[in-house]
């Protein structure tokens, strides 16, 4: 559901920007904000995700989440496991880790797992639960790989801290 989401507002974002291009700003931010109260919605009424959730945050309690366990959920194709645990491994928002999983572009897991040093196995078992990456070529899990490698942890630590500024500054606050 979200990534079929994600793929609808891009074109919705697409369409309406071509119509109107001085309000593309602000279409980007309602369509943006429609995004989250629906990803926010649809992982608020899932069972699934309330059970891993509960599960995960006992772990994390007991201080028996990292990455060993991560890489687990990941192995087993756990899609809610693994991006709630993610989630609290580098304490960043569910819901910017889900985007980051539904996006067709890998970078954004792969920034997140070097800031917090995961290794490549690790990383490779979480992009493997992407559609888009499960269905590439070896030479693009390699193309991963080197991205990964070349990044520097500094460099993904920096862009972690704009991620959260980024997200504080998009959510929207109840009124």
């Amino acid at each position: 559901l979200l990534k079929l989401f994600a793929d609808a507002s891009e074109s919705v974002k697409l369409e309406l920007t071509s119509k109107d291009p001085r309000k593309a700003s602000f279409i980007l931010e309602i369509v943006a904000q429609a995004s989250h109260q629906i990803q926010t919605c649809a992982r608020e009424k899932s069972a699934g995700y309330s059970a891993a959730h509960a599960h995960v945050q006992s772990l994390h309690a007991s201080g028996g989440l990292g990455e060993a366990q991560l890489a687990e959920f990941a192995r087993a194709g756990k899609f809610d496991e693994t991006s709630v645990a993610l989630s609290f491994i580098c304490s960043l928002p569910i819901a910017l880790v889900e985007r980051a999983f539904v996006d067709d572009r890998s970078e954004q897991i792969i920034v997140i797992a070097k800031a917090v040093g995961l290794s490549w196995e690790t990383v490779k078992g979480i992009l493997l639960l992407q559609d888009k990456v499960k269905n590439d070529s070896k030479h693009k899990l390699d193309q991963h790989f080197e991205t990964f490698t070349r990044l520097q942890v500094e460099t993904a630590k920096k862009a972690i801290q704009f991620y959260r500024l980024r997200e504080r500054a998009t959510t929207p606050r109840p009124h």
